[in-house]
């Protein structure tokens, strides 16, 4: 079975589950669950774990990736090698782990390169000051 195939018998197994879900009323899933000994306590717990562990996996993998593009930008943008791709990650990860918090990291990153970083903002969220000295600016955005 290639891959277009499974995908269309995991949607149409999705679709059944979803139909018959729709079919059963919230009350009678939630009378359902009580019968076997199951209490939404037990739900609520179950629904916390889940989103923790969901966390925790999730940040794993944006840092993994987030390394990754680090190293591959290095690699294609500036011809680093594996040893100094290797040296820049290493350092990276250093510097992360050490730092107190995201803020000292991106005031460092202000202070010694004029680089603004605001995942706060939706487009721009990589910014540039002038530095004083650098340019001739005032400080201003470029």
């Amino acid at each position: 079975m290639n891959r277009k195939e499974r995908r269309a018998a995991m949607k149409q197994q999705i679709n059944k589950h979803r139909t018959m879900m729709n079919r059963i009323s919230h009350d009678r899933r939630v009378e359902e669950l009580l019968k076997n000994g199951i209490t939404m306590e037990d739900l609520r717990n179950e629904y916390l774990r889940g989103h923790e562990d969901g966390m925790k996996e999730t940040g794993v993998n944006v840092v993994k990736a987030c390394y990754a593009g680090i190293c591959i930008a290095l690699h294609d943008e500036f011809g680093f090698g594996p040893e100094r791709c290797f040296r820049a990650l290493k350092a990276v990860d250093e510097k992360t782990v050490w730092a107190l918090n995201n803020y000292e990291l991106t005031d460092e990153v202000l202070d010694k390169t004029g680089i603004t970083l605001d995942f706060d903002e939706a487009f721009e969220r990589i910014g540039q000051k002038r530095m004083p000295g650098k340019g001739g600016g005032n400080g201003g955005t470029v």
